[in-house]
């Protein structure tokens, strides 16, 4: 390994022990004590594919610019914009001739928003998946080893969704259900993922047809004070995989490898304090996710998937959600690298909890709020991509007129 880069790998080992604490320091508008902003979006693993630079490092940086339009029902008409950046790079212990199966982490996350999207669109469910407030911090900081071919484990400040709950066929979809469930994001806000990351601890294990991982996650990573003074998450979840293909990585800790996917999965949310903090109450849910993957003529592909998740103690907001939809790659012949998508997200909701969060009488609550959505990706260049996007919201946050949504989204790749 060159000189030059002895130092930065040093430099990368201090930052992912340091930095992650001190992100806030950069957010452009300081988060206060009080409740924890309901912020389900972008994830997982928003950057793309990291690119090799030298000596083990590599490095990956990706943007997304969009607007959105409330094009009617919902609360009221208009459009705001939204712009959402990471920058990262890895750095492998065993490519730079140290030792095997070391890697660590770093990525600096950078959102602007014009305007907050529910005040359009008023569902809970939330349209965009990058919306969320104003902010410039430092959002992975981890290091993962791997110790066998079947063991790895990971510490450090990470997103949640980056491992769990994952669902590789709804990720071009934009609305936030298809990343996370809002049985878990809705009923806690407090969750480790997009906007905020947190600290964690991951143990997993993985083989040809079975995987399965448990992580401990400190609650509520909006306000760094220590590692769980305000509570915790914990996850478990276990999967199915057939049908390994030739592309398929089995050291990706998302585990989303083979042809036909099956996971199932369990968390608990822990607070210390709700009371003091405006936390979530304690409360637990479960989730499953089903997967399957065909090739067409002409080159095509087909992939399709079902999500589901539940938390169904009387607390919680949304108790029962199912997502589902197609995905097709490679749709025109002459597009062999675009896609399509189509989903639905109906996320049921509890008519108390909602009524109390709206200042409204729970005889105006419908039981379900329901967002179909179509979507095409088209790639103008390698590192340019075109989105538009389309949603019809039934019933926003259960008590708004249905909603039209429409957006334009351009993904940019810098590497």
């Amino acid at each position: 390994m060159s000189r030059l880069f002895r130092p930065a790998a040093v430099l990368l080992v201090i930052c992912a022990g340091t930095l992650g604490p001190f992100s806030d320091v950069w957010a452009v508008a300081a988060p206060g004590n009080g409740p924890v902003p309901n912020v389900p979006g972008l994830s997982p693993k928003y950057l793309p594919a990291y690119h090799h630079l030298t000596d083990g490092i590599s490095w990956a940086g990706h943007a997304d610019s969009e607007l959105f339009s409330n094009l009617a029902g919902g609360i009221r008409r208009g459009s705001v914009g939204h712009i959402a950046s990471q920058f990262g790079a890895e750095y492998d212990t065993e490519k730079a001739g140290l030792w095997r199966g070391g890697k660590f982490s770093l990525s600096l996350m950078g959102i602007y928003s014009s305007g907050v999207q529910q005040n359009y669109s008023g569902d809970i469910q939330t349209a965009s998946n990058i919306w969320a407030p104003d902010a410039v911090r430092f959002y992975d900081a981890a290091f993962r080893q791997r110790w066998t071919d079947w063991l790895n484990t990971r510490i450090g400040y990470m997103d949640v969704n980056y491992y769990f709950d994952v669902t590789a066929n709804a990720l071009q979809l934009i609305n936030s259900s298809f990343g996370m469930t809002p049985t878990m994001t809705v009923n806690v806000p407090g969750t480790a993922t997009y906007p905020y990351s947190g600290l964690g601890f991951l143990v997993g294990t993985h083989s040809e047809h079975l995987s399965s991982k448990v992580a401990l996650f400190q609650g509520d990573p909006q306000h760094q004070t220590s590692a769980f003074d305000r509570g915790y998450m914990a996850l478990w979840e276990g999967g199915l995989h057939w049908g390994k293909e030739e592309e398929d990585d089995l050291e990706d800790s998302s585990d989303n490898y083979g042809q036909y996917i099956l996971k199932a999965g369990a968390w608990h949310y822990q607070p210390s304090n709700p009371d003091r903090y405006g936390l979530s109450p304690t409360t637990s849910g479960v989730y499953a996710v089903a997967e399957g993957n065909w090739s067409l003529p002409e080159e095509r592909r087909l992939g399709a998937f079902v999500q589901m998740g539940g938390a169904p103690q009387d607390i919680n907001p949304v108790p029962w959600y199912l997502g589902l939809g197609l995905r097709l790659g490679h749709p025109f012949a002459g597009r062999p690298d675009d896609s399509l998508s189509i989903g639905m997200a109906r996320a049921w909701l509890r008519p108390g909890p909602v009524a109390e969060g709206l200042g409204v009488e729970t005889a105006a609550i419908r039981n379900a709020e329901t967002a179909y959505e179509l979507t095409y990706v088209a790639k103008l260049t390698e590192h340019l991509s075109l989105q538009p996007n389309l949603q019809y919201i039934q019933h926003p946050n259960g008590h708004f007129p249905d909603a039209t949504v429409g957006m334009l989204r351009l993904h940019v790749e810098f590497f």
